[in-house]
């Protein structure tokens, strides 16, 4: 009897444990934080809102939040890291990251890059019920489209370049592929030096060569913060099912490589969060 006893212990434990996690991940799910986060560029000072992996949130329940806190930080420039749409469910409205993405263009200039997702909706579009056209039809044509280019985007003081990676969508699943500077000389061109650089690469597990290529600052999510994270660990997984991925979360300068990975604001397939707080980055330039 005393091994029954004891089983039954351990599943009131487990279950007690699921309990916690699924409440504590629905409440993190439907809220959001701005971080913010200051640091230098040379000749730029200017106030850079960064977002990414919407996933469409809560089916687009936040967006009105969203939209507030966006025009309360009173931002220079609006930067979209990918991942804005769930490119696996394509069946689902895209309505939400299209009202987002619109409102995000009316408080500041607005680039746009790819992350995985929407690599998989171009794929898979065509056996859906809409395609990638229509898509990208119902953006704001002011919102500016970055794939495997640039754009000069002017601060409150100075300007910089900005560069969107749109890699090859092998990169992220995991295969044999090495993404490495001279890929990125393929895809971007060598980085021009007038104007500090910053470059959107969803994918933050690809640093070392995003740092060699010569970014002097990149901006990633993807990871999704690790989807659960421990105490002194970090974040518990990669998409690519990898235990306690270095990039996970926050901000890394660690020799060229001078990354910030977000922990972006939904989840997708498992909506499940826990210690991470959905979140938009507030980048202060000085």
């Amino acid at each position: 009897m005393k091994i029954w006893k004891l089983l039954g212990i351990l599943a009131g434990i487990c279950t007690l444990g699921l309990a916690v996690l699924f409440l504590e991940s629905y409440r993190e799910l439907h809220k959001f934080r701005v971080r913010r986060i200051a640091r230098s560029l040379p000749g730029v000072k200017g106030r850079i809102l960064f977002l990414t992996d919407y996933h469409e949130a809560v089916g687009g329940a936040m967006n009105e939040k969203l939209l507030k806190a966006a025009a309360e930080e009173k931002p220079d420039l609006i930067l979209i890291g990918g991942d804005m749409v769930n490119g696996n469910h394509i069946d689902e409205d895209y309505a939400p990251a299209v009202s987002l993405i619109n409102g995000l263009a009316k408080i500041a200039p607005t680039v746009y890059a790819y992350g995985n997702h929407e690599k998989k909706m171009i794929r898979y579009s065509k056996d859906a019920g809409f395609h990638w056209a229509d898509y990208m039809a119902a953006l704001d044509p002011e919102v500016k489209i970055l794939t495997n280019d640039y754009t000069d985007c002017k601060l409150k003081q100075g300007s910089i370049h900005v560069y969107g990676l749109d890699m090859d969508h092998s990169f992220f699943v995991g295969k044999d592929d090495k993404l490495t500077k001279e890929a990125l000389d393929q895809y971007l061109g060598k980085p021009r030096r007038d104007l500090p650089v910053l470059l959107l690469a969803h994918d933050p597990g690809w640093a070392p060569a995003y740092g060699a290529w010569g970014a002097d600052l990149i901006l990633s999510g993807h990871y999704h913060g690790g989807i659960i994270r421990l105490p002194l660990l970090g974040g518990l997984v990669s998409p690519k099912l990898k235990p306690f991925p270095h990039f996970d979360y926050g901000v890394y300068d660690e020799g060229d490589i001078h990354m910030l990975v977000s922990s972006g604001l939904g989840q997708h397939t498992i909506p499940v969060r826990f210690n991470n707080l959905p979140e938009m980055v507030l980048l202060e330039l000085k």
